[in-house]
């Protein structure tokens, strides 16, 4: 099983989660952990630990963080330094919680965490695209087409 944390600033954890429970189910096994206004980077890496703690269980524990070099993505930075199953990704947007997700709906548990990652990774970046605008140029008109 893969142990999913989402934390970032405000309520992006509580946000990203609802979003995925939207779209996948409930029962998405993840932990969300906002780091809120007030809140000292000590307090969010003790919430962090504890949960590492509680998910020692799992295979691989993916800390997922909105901004790389945040406050919430550098506290899970650290303490992956001192845990091998820990993986920090920052950055995340929905495809990718959705599919970190999946590993665990579908029962998939990962041979090689670090494989994980970059396709994760890999297909969130896949996942985004632009809108453009396509409207076909008006076929000219000829005697040949009729009235």
């Amino acid at each position: 099983m893969v142990g999913i944390i989402v934390t970032g600033h405000g309520g992006f954890a509580a946000g990203m989660e609802k979003n995925v429970k939207m779209l996948a189910g409930a029962d998405t096994e993840l932990v969300a952990m906002d780091f809120m206004e007030g809140m000292t980077p000590e307090e969010l890496s003790e919430k962090l630990k504890a949960q590492i703690e509680a998910d020692a269980s799992c295979s691989v524990i993916l800390i997922l963080t909105d901004l790389i070099g945040g406050t919430p993505y550098n506290c899970a930075a650290t303490l992956s330094v001192s845990n091998p199953k820990v993986r920090v990704i920052g950055g995340i947007n929905s495809a990718l919680l959705m599919e970190a997700c999946m590993c665990n709906i579908t029962g998939v548990d990962p041979e090689d965490p670090d494989k994980l990652v970059e396709e994760l990774i890999e297909n969130a970046r896949e996942s985004m695209g632009k809108f453009v605008l396509d409207i076909p140029a008006a076929e000219e008109m000829t005697d040949e087409d009729g009235i």
